[in-house]
């Protein structure tokens, strides 16, 4: 509940929508100062010392970003912000979260939804501060400084990943598998103010069945439907004051994407089987390595959810773009898998210069894993103990995407044609056994079932007019 001590500087050209709704927050308890613009703003600001300020996008004299471009440049630490949009303008406020906005709310203003977005910022505010306190007195070092790597991409994505720890925006980030992107959203949380109050959830939206997806996300009650034999918990409420991190958010079902949308701009959520909503207070990061943009325009993806999700999207970039990283990754998983002190040969690293990684990171501590379990006491790892390229294959694996070893035909193809193949020769190499199927792929068990309903191989739930899979 609002009280006297959060301060606003509420900013908007709109005489009488200003007038109304200062009127409204000071009947919420809330001390108010109002402005017309921008250029005043500032001036309010340094006089007055808000916890929070409420900024109009479109203004005249000086419009809200840059408003918060002279924020950021006059004021040293300044508060938060949200920004106060026309419901057909999210481009704008996707614009004001990127030049460092907290939050914003559309317009016409929910005023609940207003001050819920207030207080969620002042209390996300005062948590940044004793965070960053509490870093100083112990010496901790950030989540984001333990990405490993010299190089210009992994510095710019460090810096990037720490500057948004600070911040309550939505972030997507995107890069291919296995560039990371699971320890980039641990950064964004453990390195900001939420990792004192609340855990880092993940939910991988690619290993869930779609019917099952939502009593995952939002919970469910006894008894809601048919195995629902006890009351479950949802990710949204188990990362409360935390961040949950929605990995391969791509993959998400049509159905289910207006409901997280809700969940996201209303801050609520409603179990299966309940009729009450719930407030939660969650950061949602999510990740894709699908241009989203694409399937936004087959339809596949909604685009008011895009712009929720990509307030900030932040690009990984794949092993291949970092390869002077090599020898302190290496160092790293050698370290990790192997003998004391164990090293690596000069023609070992440039095998793995040469090599192209389409597996990424992912890739790299699997080769190394695998050597260091073929050799125990390993000393040195030679050129011979790599399965890349020209080296050994372990039992059973095949070196067809090692070492650029795929052919691509100069007019292209398409992908999802050769997922569908490479699902349905697993499918009939593993006998319709599920999870001899996703051994063969080296997919989560879940995974592989999503992937072979979504190109009909097997199907859906509850459909009873194809074969029952296994």
């Amino acid at each position: 509940m609002a009280t006297s001590k959060i301060r606003l500087l509420f900013i908007d050209d709109d005489k009488n929508f200003r007038k109304v709704t200062a009127f409204a927050l000071r009947e919420a308890g809330y001390e108010v100062t109002t402005a017309a613009n921008g250029q005043e703003g500032l001036e309010a600001l340094a006089a007055n010392r808000p916890d929070v300020v409420l900024c109009d996008v479109k203004m005249p004299v000086m419009d809200g970003i840059e408003f918060l471009a002279a924020v950021k440049e006059r004021i040293q630490d300044p508060p938060p912000v949200i920004v106060v949009t026309a419901f057909g303008s999210i481009e704008n406020a996707v614009d004001a979260m990127t030049a460092g906005a907290s939050d914003y709310v559309t317009k016409p203003v929910n005023r609940d939804a207003l001050r819920f977005a207030i207080e969620r910022v002042t209390e996300s505010s005062r948590l940044r501060r004793e965070n960053r306190l509490l870093r100083e007195k112990v010496g901790g070092r950030p989540t984001a400084d333990r990405m490993i790597g010299t190089s210009p991409a992994i510095k710019k994505l460090r810096e990037t990943l720490q500057r948004l720890a600070e911040s309550e925006a939505t972030v997507l980030l995107r890069g291919e598998s296995g560039v990371g992107k699971e320890l980039a959203a641990r950064a964004l949380h453990f390195d900001g103010p939420r990792s004192a109050s609340g855990q880092f959830v993940v939910l991988n939206c690619a290993a869930i069945p779609g019917e099952l997806l939502e009593s995952e996300l939002f919970g469910h009650r006894k008894g809601s439907f048919t195995g629902a034999v006890v009351d479950h918990t949802g990710k949204f409420e188990a990362a409360h004051n935390g961040t949950l991190f929605l990995d391969e958010i791509g993959d998400m079902p049509m159905a289910l994407q207006a409901k997280l949308l809700r969940a996201l701009q209303e801050g609520e959520v409603t179990p299966i089987g309940e009729n009450k909503a719930r407030r939660v207070d969650v950061r949602v990061v999510a990740a894709t390595n699908q241009p989203l943009e694409a399937r936004v325009e087959e339809g596949a993806f909604r685009q008011d959810l895009y712009y929720r999700l990509a307030v900030v999207p932040v690009e990984l970039p794949p092993l291949r773009a970092r390869r002077d990283d090599l020898p302190m990754l290496v160092k790293h998983f050698l370290a990790r898998y192997g003998a004391p002190g164990a090293g690596i040969s000069d023609d070992a690293m440039e095998e793995m210069k040469a090599h192209n990684w389409p597996g990424n990171i992912r890739e790299l501590e699997n080769v190394i894993a695998r050597a260091c379990a073929l050799r125990p006491g390993l000393e040195t790892l030679e050129a011979s103990d790599l399965a890349i390229g020209r080296g050994p294959k372990a039992p059973g694996q095949s070196n067809l995407l090692a070492g650029g070893g795929i052919e691509i035909p100069d007019e292209g193809v398409e992908f999802e044609e050769i997922e569908r193949q490479l699902l349905e020769a697993a499918w009939e190499k593993s006998q319709h056994n599920q999870k001899k199927g996703a051994e063969l792929l080296n997919l989560p068990r879940q995974a592989f079932i999503y992937r072979l309903q979504k190109y009909g191989i097997i199907p859906q739930y509850g459909d009873k007019t194809k074969a029952e899979a296994r």
